[in-house]
């Protein structure tokens, strides 16, 4: 996390956890507190627990943190910083639980979420003058960008009839509609015509944009391949529409479209068959 790199970020944190640990195991402070609902605490494993912790916590009256018999003391310019973690922190909570969800598609949320990640830190940037976000700006450029770069993420948003190629900038849109097309031609050969019409349309790959929010439909509309047939035309009219009579492509969005983008669902089901032979 780039509070880590932050030392009084990282200070404050240690401090409301132990004001939060404190206020859970206080007879005293249950009594304070009483109508104030329960701060949270942070788990281990989940870094989110974390800023729902210093939610929890910003949502107890001042006046009355300021009545525990708690050694841990957060001050006002404390209480503030946490205030910026956490609205620094929010576009990062979201990413997570859309990445995180079950019985839902997620694996096609994942570049869009590292574009949007990207654009909301851009936006921050303005309002906060921090370098916590400089920190996560860079880390996020280093550490996501092996997703974005995974093929299997890159086909499960084409699939996606929310995204299509709207995440993509205008100079990568051929290269991953020839990317979706080697796929169905994997299911179904193409024509050698078809394939000189799509070698002769070809454009280098370039960096990804990176503004989420900006997403428009792609310059795919105005493409002279939508005139072709076979793999090339079933490619076109799903991207330029809709369709529900795709068969190799609904082959392709079932293989893909599967794959959770975070093993979180596979450990909730571990969790859930450990409570199984729980005393409990």
């Amino acid at each position: 996390m780039g509070s880590k790199k932050q030392g009084l970020y990282e200070e404050s944190l240690e401090k409301a956890s132990r004001l939060v640990s404190h206020i859970r195991h206080s007879p005293l402070a249950s009594d304070i507190l009483e109508g104030e609902c329960r701060p949270q605490a942070k788990n281990a494993t989940r870094w989110n627990s974390s800023n729902k912790m210093l939610h929890s916590l910003l949502n107890i009256d001042p006046e009355k943190l300021d009545q525990l018999n708690c050694p841990v003391k957060l001050t006002k310019y404390e209480l503030n910083l946490i205030k910026e973690i956490t609205g620094i922190l929010i576009p990062f909570e979201v990413a997570t639980l859309e990445c995180q969800g079950k019985n839902v598609v997620t694996s096609s949320k994942v570049i869009s979420c590292i574009h949007g990640l990207k654009a909301e830190l851009e936006q921050l940037s303005q309002r906060y003058k921090s370098k916590m976000i400089t920190t996560l700006k860079s880390s996020v450029k280093k550490r996501l960008k092996i997703f974005e770069d995974m093929e299997i993420f890159q086909l499960a948003s084409l699939l996606d009839p929310r995204f299509k190629m709207d995440w993509c900038s205008p100079e990568e849109v051929m290269f991953m509609k020839s990317l979706l097309k080697s796929k169905v031609d994997e299911i179904m050969p193409t024509t050698t015509e078809e394939k000189g019409s799509l070698q002769e349309n070809m454009e280098a790959p370039s960096k990804k944009c990176k503004l989420f929010r900006s997403m428009t439909p792609s310059a795919l509309m105005s493409s002279p391949l939508c005139t072709l047939t076979s793999t090339l035309s079933q490619v076109d009219s799903y991207l330029k529409q809709n369709h529900s009579t795709l068969p190799q492509l609904t082959i392709l969005a079932l293989r893909y479209l599967c794959i959770p983008a975070s093993s979180a669902p596979v450990e909730r089901l571990f969790s859930i068959a450990g409570k199984v032979f729980h005393p409990e």
